[in-house]
């Protein structure tokens, strides 16, 4: 007796070259687009301007509170007293710095520790609350509060 041999063959959708056709596309269409867009102007030559003024660099003020909740004014330690006069004076000033208010990120300083151990790390929530009030006492209505967007 004689055996039939059946091959079963099911078709089968390949996804690499319907990727690499994708890529192909994607690279002619981006191609294309860049070399149609040409600005055209006349070849003449441009007149200096004197009027305009060179930038002036941004002065900034950075109020940090650490883990421990110290606070830091511009990365020097500072007591209250102290961040409260400077903050008058800033706000006395004709050009204001731009203030930033920014906290340091516990979970690196708690990654640091052992498991479990919160030793000096404190709630900087109502220390941040704190530092708004005093701000706004002294004057200064414009401020950012800054932290880190990689952070989980």
């Amino acid at each position: 007796m004689r055996t039939v041999r059946r091959h079963d063959l099911s078709p089968r959708v390949e996804i690499m070259p319907l990727i690499d056709v994708i890529f192909l596309l994607l690279t002619f269409f981006i191609y294309s687009l860049v070399t149609m867009v040409q600005a055209e102007i006349l070849p003449v030559q441009l007149q200096t301007l004197t009027t305009g003024e060179a930038a002036k660099p941004a002065s900034i003020v950075a109020v940090t509170i650490d883990a421990q909740g110290s606070l830091y004014l511009n990365r020097v330690l500072i007591d209250v007293e102290r961040l409260d006069q400077r903050l008058s004076e800033i706000a006395q000033l004709d050009e204001k710095p731009k203030l930033f208010l920014a906290l340091e990120d516990t979970l690196s300083t708690a990654r640091e520790q052992e498991p479990g151990a919160v030793g000096g790390i404190v709630d900087r929530g109502p220390l941040l609350i704190s530092l708004i009030e005093r701000v706004r006492r002294a004057g200064i209505e414009d401020f950012n509060i800054v932290g880190d967007s990689t952070s989980p």
